[in-house]
């Protein structure tokens, strides 16, 4: 892996023929080809100009050391949209695709991947309380539970749900309600509240409430052992 800038895991420029010579000298592992990771720690975006450097530095190391490498792989799914625009150099005949399969987005700017589809994932979550309630706090507001200091819209009394998830499961600000009456109001460590005033549906406890999500609310989702996982189809 070389690293052309995002300053993540890879070698540097200056440091790949070394690197490459010292792999090659490995009896038990073969050279096959270069890659890169962008986007994940720096934000860097691939373009032609990293994603070029990146076949000039294959073709070095080819040169150098006599060897063929088939395979440069050009990142992740922030590289598609290249694909998707017809702007990737060629010679990159390699990406290494997630997002862009299970949520149907490329990562660079979020556009729609053509033929995906974006509810591979569905998060639900149980309703365990049905009140209303002001929607501002009654009091002095200080610190929260995660040493934040709320702000809040007063919009009155609101019909407020409480959704049995929080903070240690999901990334709060990376889910969406498939049902566009609601909002998501916050959260705390196990408790996911929702302004469900505007829903044309009647939300009682028990009811299920159904999200989409992003990278990284899937990731923490995913990863919790609170969150039940179910595989259908």
């Amino acid at each position: 892996m070389i690293d052309l800038g995002d300053l993540r895991e890879g070698v540097l420029e200056y440091d790949v023929l070394d690197a490459a010579k010292e792999i090659n000298k490995l009896p038990n592992i073969e050279l096959v080809g270069v890659g890169t990771n962008l986007t994940c720690y720096g934000g860097v975006l691939p373009d032609e100009e990293n994603l070029s450097k990146l076949i000039t530095i294959k073709e070095k190391i080819e040169r150098v050391l006599e060897i063929k490498l088939p395979i440069i792989s050009g990142g992740n799914s922030s590289s598609l949209y290249m694909v998707m625009d017809n702007t990737m150099p060629k010679g990159i005949n390699q990406l290494r695709l997630g997002e862009s399969i299970v949520l149907g987005r490329e990562t660079a700017y979020g556009k729609e991947v053509p033929n995906a589809h974006k509810d591979c994932f569905v998060l639900k979550g149980e309703i365990i309380e049905i009140k209303n309630k002001p929607s501002v706090p009654t009091g002095k507001i200080g610190l929260d539970a995660f040493g934040e200091v709320p702000k809040f819209e007063d919009r009155g009394v609101i019909k407020r749900a409480i959704i049995a998830l929080g903070r240690q499961d999901i990334k709060v600000d990376g889910i969406t309600p498939l049902d566009n009456g609601i909002r998501v109001l916050g959260a705390s460590s196990d408790h996911l509240i929702l302004d469900v005033t505007e829903s044309k549906y009647d939300y009682r406890v028990g009811d299920v409430v159904d999200f989409y999500m992003d990278y990284g609310c899937l990731l923490q989702a995913m990863t919790s052992p609170y969150v039940s996982k179910y595989y259908v189809g």
